[in-house]
């Protein structure tokens, strides 16, 4: 069974080529200059108004910039290797980055599954700093808005980062950053290095430090940094750097670094740092500077062969607070936020919930008025705005007798207001029709009888406003199942939804495509902002945009719950695929490389049999 599942993981590494379909550009190596060719395709995603761009297999040689705009995927296969030329002139400058951006600031970028290579043990030594400053050139990607402009939601995981004189991922001044699932070895200033980021995640890197930290939070607040495993480089490709050099993680406030940096408007707070693996680090697992720091816990981390935690030089070696203190606090990065997170845009709330004075003005006898003061479940997704029918208007309303009438010997006998709500051409109406019935006394002057005479009086009031769109989201999905001799691949297609729950045979995975955070605007009424995301959390493993399960599929085992942003539906209908390794795949692919596993194998067994 073991070479059974070593067979299919190799199988899936080597021949899985699966894309989700949508708009995507794809690119190939052209041998040189290759940030041409992928700038060409990140600036026409970007004029398009997002999208994404993919990396096929291969080495793309560059010798200047790749920058990458809002609204954007950069992705790639695994085997593809963006790698600086050993031939490229001196622009590793402090402020550009292998991997920057077309303008900052960013929203909505995602930069994941292909490596960067940034080539430092052919590249003079020289090109390590920046002027005078060590180790400030050669970013692989340095994402940095400014103090009064911030990024937001920026996300780089599945990356191989390595060999550059610099940081590994460098973000600045931004909101809503995560960083996961990357290996980072050899960058020579810190790996993962966030510098006034206010909320975000590093989580699951494996991380070979050397010189300065192998992660950093410089005026940092709500980042969680959780099972990562901080080690020390001690590779060939240093390049003369120092080695056990490096910190696990440094934690603090930093005005500027040798002599350079820039203001930054927040100072460290609610920090946590737990369930990560501090091993052989050359200096202190963690080093924090708690001068001006607010909550920051470390707590129920592991260190092997490593000094513990420095505050400003003070030793606090087994003082980490317990699991439930830090509890009250760290519950998870969304109890940090405190912000209500949601996945659906129903708020079931109705206009009588909604706490909204109406002025009403005169017409006649009639005082009244209406008023559109929002719509029911409404949601905005990338700054657009839907709701889920034409039937969602909410409107409150007045509808009294004016009170300049008032005369002696009138009454109101009743007062029935209409409303009447549509929506038009984008366009939301409101129309209230008032009919108050009324009379009067008088006494007839000759017989001295009272006489009461009745009337009726009519006021029309309206109001209008723009509409939202109705969101158009499926009511059924055709999902697709790629059975493989030895494991099976399943995707459901996420237009529309947000968020995709399987279970198969007792375990369950979801995958989150939307985020919403539940608010209430000025009049009272709900809404639900929703972010877009690409998260997979569970017991069942994925490829790419695929759950990946080991062996022949169940039906009777599979089920599939997809949710939009209004209602919830099973995933009953797939398109069914028996898919074979490709010939041309095998022949060219497979069979050197299964020979290659063999005759390694054999040399581990005549290893151990001879030598132990």
């Amino acid at each position: 069974m073991k070479w059974l599942r070593l067979f299919s993981i190799l199988s899936l590494i080597l021949f899985s080529g699966l894309a989700e379909a949508g708009t995507e550009i794809t690119v190939n190596p052209s041998g040189s200059s290759d940030q041409n060719v992928i700038n060409n395709a990140l600036s026409s995603v970007y004029q398009a108004g997002g999208g994404t761009v993919h990396l096929n297999a291969g080495v793309y040689m560059i010798d200047n910039q790749i920058k990458i705009g809002s609204n954007t995927v950069l992705t790639g296969s695994s085997d593809a290797i963006i790698k600086v030329s050993s031939s490229s002139s001196q622009w590793f400058t402090g402020q550009t980055g292998v991997i920057g951006a077309i303008s900052e600031p960013l929203n909505n970028v995602e930069i994941s599954g292909f490596q960067t290579d940034g080539n430092c043990e052919n590249l003079p030594v020289s090109y390590s700093s920046s002027d005078s400053d060590p180790h400030d050139a050669e970013r692989l990607i340095y994402l940095q808005a400014n103090s009064g402009d911030f990024s937001n939601n920026i996300s780089v995981h599945d990356m191989k980062l390595y060999d550059s004189y610099s940081d590994g991922v460098h973000i600045a001044f931004a909101n809503n950053v995560n960083c996961y699932n990357n290996f980072c070895s050899n960058c020579q200033h810190d790996a993962i290095y966030y510098v006034n980021v206010l909320a975000g995640s590093i989580s699951n890197n494996e991380i070979a430090g050397i010189t300065d930290d192998c992660s950093r939070l410089d005026n940092c607040q709500n980042i969680k940094v959780f099972n990562n495993t901080f080690f020390s480089y001690s590779g060939s490709n240093n390049h003369g750097s120092y080695e056990h050099g490096e910190n696990g993680i440094q934690v603090g406030n930093q005005g500027v670094s040798f002599g350079v940096g820039s203001s930054k408007p927040d100072s460290t707070e609610d920090i946590e740092v737990c369930d990560n693996t501090f091993a052989d680090n050359g200096l202190q697992a963690v080093l924090l500077d708690t001068a001006e720091s607010s909550n920051v816990y470390v707590h129920d981390n592991k260190f092997v062969t490593v000094a513990g935690i420095n505050t400003s030089g003070i030793s606090v070696n087994g003082t980490f607070p317990t699991v439930e203190q830090s509890e009250n606090i760290f519950q998870s990065i969304f109890d940090i936020l405190k912000v209500n997170f949601v996945d659906s845009g129903r708020t079931n709330q109705m206009a009588d919930d909604i706490q909204y004075l109406v002025q009403p003005t005169n017409q006649g006898k009639i005082a009244g008025g209406i008023k559109i003061v929002g719509f029911k479940d409404e949601i905005s997704i990338d700054n657009k705005t839907y709701i889920p029918d034409e039937n969602t208007t909410l409107v409150k309303y007045e509808a009294v007798k004016a009170p300049s009438f008032d005369n002696f010997g009138t009454a109101v006998d009743s007062i029935t207001p209409k409303v009447d709500v549509r929506i038009n051409n984008g366009t939301a109406n409101a129309t209230l029709t008032v009919n108050m019935k009324w009379y009067s006394v008088s006494t007839n002057s000759i017989t001295k009888r009272t006489v009461k005479s009745s009337h009726i009086e009519t006021a029309s009031f309206s109001d209008s406003c723009p509409a939202p769109a109705v969101l158009q989201r499926p009511e059924h999905i055709t999902g697709i199942i790629h059975q493989y001799p030895t494991y099976f691949l399943v995707y459901v297609p996420s237009n529309g939804l947000v968020k995709v729950d399987y279970n198969y045979d007792s375990n369950s995975s979801e995958r989150t495509y939307l985020e919403g955070e539940q608010a209430t605007n000025l009049n009272g009424v709900k809404y639900t902002n929703f972010t877009t995301v690409n998260d997979w959390m569970g017991d069942i493993p994925n490829y790419g945009d695929y759950l990946y399960v080991n062996g022949t599929l169940d039906p009777q085992k599979l089920t599939v719950i997809a949710y939009t942003p209004y209602e919830h539906f099973e995933v009953k209908n797939f398109d069914y695929i028996s898919s074979n390794t490709p010939s041309k795949y095998f022949a060219d692919w497979f069979c050197p490389s299964i020979g290659m596993c063999i005759l390694i194998l054999y040399g581990l067994r005549y290893y151990y049999k001879y030598l132990f």
